[in-house]
């Protein structure tokens, strides 16, 4: 791989900016052999660019010969600092569930040039976020798909496959170990065609089931049925965002609280039926709640400050934070759940060093669970 340090000239990196801005972006990456960037962007008076290619090609304006793609690796070890060292202004681009907005329509082409994912498929898992996009429609009733919400809130999303029984492959699997991969789920609904999808919002899985149904054929096949549940986050804005008030139960010893929070976590990919799936997705949460405040006994796990303030019933108030996902809400191991205060929690997300102090606290959360007693 070339190393970038004999990038010297802001000059050169000014000129692949205006070749660019002359012939096109797309044309300007088909020229070079570059793909678009989608997580670390280059942004001059408002207009955003590509911030490998950019790279790659002001390189060649000054030593004469344009960087290939695969000459050097891209984003925050590389490119970034390159451009900075030059005085320009790069950024990462948001989650998707930041940059989406809640009932707002949009349309896949543009979603995919914006996050990447696969165009004819209705499970995305775009390779550079970690999202799963997953899209509901009428057009899938000819294959035996039942999507719809129940009384209870529950989004019920049958699975890929349109042929044949389901299996736990693919999206399929994606959707059922989101948790395991830390990917948060997005469930947009198609509105026909040319009308784009509407986002529906940040959802969990809260479990699975196997239905009879049919195929466009009409005949017999198992499918995959998963029960979503529309979830929130304090990475969201503040009008979207919710947070927890949860106590713990204080008649349980904490290696009691511990062994239910781990018993919780390993039941969270179980086969239930989606008339009990939010029960039983809140009770396994709940547990994992409950330990991790018990944990903390109420010193922030962020800070390691005491809690702020009290709640009404005299416990301290902490918030539940998943350190691998944006959603808040869901059952998930006591090893990647900390109970931090709401400046902490607003630090992780909102902060100029959000990431990092995610990453020192996802550090602690191991050592902490590797030196707690356990009841078993």
């Amino acid at each position: 791989m070339t190393a970038l340090s004999d990038l010297t000239s802001r000059d050169a990196v000014l000129q692949a900016i205006a070749e660019c801005d002359a012939i096109g972006r797309d044309e300007f990456l088909k020229k070079y052999g570059y793909k678009r960037s989608r997580v670390y962007l280059l942004q001059i008076n408002g207009n955003v660019y590509d911030s490998k290619a950019i790279v790659g090609v002001a390189h060649g304006k000054q030593h004469g010969q344009p960087l290939k793609s695969r000459d050097f690796s891209g984003g925050v070890a590389t490119v970034i600092p390159a451009l900075s060292r030059l005085g320009f202004e790069s950024y990462k681009a948001e989650h998707p569930a930041v940059d989406l907005v809640s009932s707002s329509v949009y349309f896949r082409k543009d979603l995919r040039e914006r996050y990447g994912g696969q165009l004819q498929k209705g499970i995305w898992t775009p390779k550079e976020f970690p999202v799963i996009f997953i899209f509901s429609g009428k057009s899938g009733e000819i294959y035996g798909y039942q999507d719809g919400w129940t009384e209870d809130g529950i989004f019920r999303y049958t699975g890929e496959g349109r042929f044949g029984d389901m299996e736990f492959t693919s999206g399929n699997a994606s959707i059922r170990d989101h948790r395991e991969q830390g990917k948060d789920i997005l469930l947009f609904e198609d509105l026909g065609k040319g009308k784009g999808v509407r986002y529906a919002g940040l959802f969990e899985c809260a479990s699975w089931e196997n239905v009879t149904g049919t195929d466009k054929a009409g005949d017999s096949r198992e499918l995959i049925v998963f029960s979503l549940v529309p979830t929130t986050s304090e990475g969201l804005s503040e009008h979207q965002a919710k947070t927890s008030s949860l106590g713990f139960d204080k008649a349980l010893s904490i290696e009691e609280l511990r062994d239910a929070a781990y018993q919780a976590a390993d039941k969270q990919n179980q086969k239930v039926s989606w008339k009990t799936a939010k029960r039983v997705w809140r009770e396994r949460s709940d547990k994992v709640k409950n330990y991790v405040l018990a944990r903390a006994d109420g010193v922030c796990e962020g800070c390691e400050l005491p809690a702020p303030f009290k709640k009404k019933d005299g416990t301290p108030y902490l918030e539940p934070h998943h350190t691998t996902r944006i959603a808040d809400d869901g059952p998930d191991h006591p090893m990647y759940v900390a109970a931090v205060c709401p400046n902490c929690h607003r630090r992780i997300h909102s902060g100029e060093d959000g990431e990092q102090f995610n990453k020192s606290i996802k550090d602690k959360l191991v050592g902490l669970e590797k030196s707690q007693p356990t009841a078993r």
